[in-house]
């Protein structure tokens, strides 16, 4: 299985793999035990620090998926398989979306397939860190929501309204996910035979419980409904310029666009740089979806809201300032495919075949970039804006830090 081949060449134990930079298992853990806050920051996890109480700063959706995990399993929740599990949900959402749209079985298999093993999301996601949780969880969900909304006539719980469902709690992974409400609502309209103002309505039903669920928890924790906490960790108190910033887009856009990895004499042959290499190398489907933008079949409502999404959250991933980093790829632009997704099953009718040797290659790539991950180097980011500020060292291995299964677990320490 892909899946678990990129677990273990990333370096995981196996099918009940947890990775130690767990910030989602230790919320659940929280939530458990009645709380909000975390009991402890270790040194080596992003968590932010809020009038003396320690929060995870990463949007709640995959703590939710981790409470039953946590009740069985304690701190060693095999998140990496749930990641496994929501992988297959989305290949199946692509492959119904593609069947409905008019592509053969064998097309809408690959293509499928190679949204998830030729992108980003193989390399980024395999291992169920904090980033890979959100990144994948939002993906999945979002193609899943798209099932729903595509060439869908049914109605109540197996019409549109479920997919409105699974784009909130996308959006409880990534908030930039929010700016696909439109396309959503375009599918709805052009696609589900419903007028726009009953789309509208269903849209606002159906997301309102986990909108109103992720204001609360961001209130109850930092005062803000729309803050999830990144504001409050010790390294964006001290950025010149804010978490978002028009200031970051060139160096991201040289990073995203034209930086290429570098030859060498050594171990691994091909060098990247952990701030970003061109995501055309990466995502090939991507490639095609932006150039479908112009084919003459596309419905124009969905041009419209699929041409929005693609430019406030590319915009979006370009000005917020860690840019990925660490990373193969640029893997912020795994928030990208799920409009890209829309647009290849509404401007092709099949898998190219030259894009499919593309893909081919970009999924030989991945499974280099998989297996040396580990030797790939960790400069410290020397991004122009943090010249002179305090140079925040590379993420460490910790494939040994997390807890292990067949102990008991520790209840954690209260006194943080």
């Amino acid at each position: 299985m892909l899946w678990y081949a990129g677990v273990r060449l990333r370096g995981g134990s196996g099918v009940l793999d947890h990775s130690p930079i767990d910030q989602h298992t230790r919320q659940a853990q929280a939530w458990l035990s009645g709380r909000l806050d975390l009991p402890g920051a270790p040194g080596y996890l992003e968590i932010a620090r809020y009038r003396d109480h320690f929060y995870d700063s990463f949007p709640p959706t995959p703590s939710l998926f981790e409470l039953p995990l946590a009740l069985v399993f304690g701190r060693a929740t095999p998140s990496s398989l749930v990641i496994g599990v929501f992988w297959m949900g989305a290949l199946a959402a692509a492959y119904t979306v593609l069947r409905r749209r008019g592509f053969g079985e064998r097309d809408a298999i690959l293509t499928s397939l190679a949204f998830v093993f030729a992108t980003n999301v193989y390399p980024s996601c395999v291992r169920a860190n904090v980033w890979a949780q959100g990144l994948s969880l939002g993906f999945s969900l979002a193609l899943i929501g798209l099932a729903f909304v595509v060439d869908n006539p049914r109605r109540g719980w197996r019409g549109p309204g479920p997919g409105y469902l699974m784009l909130s709690l996308a959006i409880g992974c990534r908030p930039l996910l929010l700016l696909m409400t439109p396309l959503f609502v375009a599918l709805d309209h052009r696609t589900c035979g419903r007028r726009l103002g009953q789309a509208l309505v269903s849209a606002a039903l159906w997301m309102a419980p986990v909108g109103a669920l992720l204001a609360w928890l961001n209130w109850a924790r930092f005062g803000d409904p729309l803050e999830f906490g990144h504001h409050h960790l010790a390294f964006a108190q001290s950025l010149p310029h804010g978490l978002m910033s028009l200031h970051y887009l060139p160096w991201h856009f040289y990073h995203a666009v034209l930086n290429l990895p570098r030859i060498q004499a050594h171990w691994p042959p091909l060098e990247f740089d952990m701030n970003g290499t061109a995501f055309w190398l990466h995502n090939p489907v991507l490639v095609a979806a932006l150039g479908g933008l112009a084919a003459r079949r596309l419905d124009p409502w969905v041009r419209a809201a699929a041409a929005f999404a693609f430019a406030t959250i590319g915009a979006g991933i370009l000005m917020y300032e860690s840019g990925g980093w660490v990373q193969f790829g640029f893997r912020y632009v795994i928030d990208l495919l799920p409009a890209g997704f829309v647009v290849f099953a509404f401007a092709f009718d099949r898998l190219p075949r030259p894009l499919l040797a593309a893909s081919l290659v970009t999924f030989a790539l991945n499974v280099y970039g998989l297996a040396g991950w580990k030797h790939f180097p960790r400069q410290p980011r020397d991004a122009p804006w943090l010249q002179g500020l305090p140079s925040a060292p590379p993420p460490s291995d910790l494939s040994e830090a997390g807890p292990r299964p067949r102990y008991p677990v520790v209840p954690p320490n209260r006194e943080g």
